[in-house]
């Protein structure tokens, strides 16, 4: 039995993948050698049986270890390695990251050698290595979580999509037509918003918003431009308040007209 070697879409590094066949095969072995182990003729074989059992054992824990493990890394290689902003407001979860990034990709190298199932997952001290690196990441997955929460408490509308979708618009925070996409995800019925560029400073843009459109396509002037510039969460705040304002400004025009 062998394992299949996959590449990392972003780093090329090549992870193991266990098939489902794989697994009916080992599950199927270690119950034939239980079966042994109950035979009255096992005495001669005892040895190599249980040399057996170990193996398979062995091979089953860290199958399932390396899966998480795997999942995990190739979940929080593309944002604490892909994503500049999270390096920044996490550093030094970042260095960590980068640490059990090294020893992963050791581990990810090992693997490479022999694909052979028994022989890959029966090497000394292989288990050790990947609770070590599941442990420490967990430690990243907990940063990362807190970190995203409180961004939630800024803005909570942020708690209508899923950390992925936060994570896209947290990266591009400072690009409001990529955090566009998102936008009938956090406001109901809004489509986007109308922006645009107006020169603050030299060399620097100051972007504004100065109209909402439904999603069919139905435009709302803002009474006043709104301003889209610093951290994510602070001008959507504005956004919404521009909302509300627009609301009273258009009832407020309609009664007295």
């Amino acid at each position: 039995m062998e394992f299949r070697a996959d590449p990392h879409p972003r780093t090329g590094i090549r992870l193991l993948t266990a098939s489902d066949e794989l697994i009916e095969t080992l599950e199927d072995h270690q119950v034939q050698l239980q079966n042994m182990l109950q035979s009255k003729y096992i005495a001669f074989f005892q040895n190599q049986v249980s040399t057996w059992q170990r193996k398979l054992s062995q091979a089953d824990q860290v199958i399932q270890i390396l899966r998480e493990v795997q999942k995990t890394w190739a979940h929080l290689e593309s944002i604490f390695i892909g994503t500049e902003d999270i390096r920044k407001q996490l550093p030094e979860d970042s260095k960590r990251f980068d640490e059990i990034d090294r020893d992963f990709k050791k581990v990810a190298e090992e693997n490479q050698k022999d694909l052979n199932v028994t022989h890959c997952t029966n090497r000394d001290g292989v288990y050790e290595q990947l609770e070590s690196i599941k442990s420490r990441l967990s430690l990243c997955e907990k940063a990362l979580a807190e970190y995203l929460e409180t961004k939630r408490l800024a803005f909570p509308r942020f708690y209508f999509v899923s950390p992925a979708e936060l994570l896209d618009i947290l990266s591009n925070g400072n690009v409001p037509e990529k955090v566009m996409r998102h936008l009938s995800k956090l406001f109901d019925s809004i489509g986007r918003l109308e922006l645009t560029d107006d020169k603050h400073t030299p060399g620097a843009k100051l972007k504004e918003a100065v109209a909402m459109y439904s999603k069919e396509s139905e435009k709302v002037d803002f009474p006043s431009a709104c301003d889209l510039n610093g951290q994510v969460e602070i001008w959507l705040n504005r956004v919404l308040d521009k909302m509300r304002e627009t609301v009273r400004f258009c009832l407020s025009d309609a009664i007295n007209a």
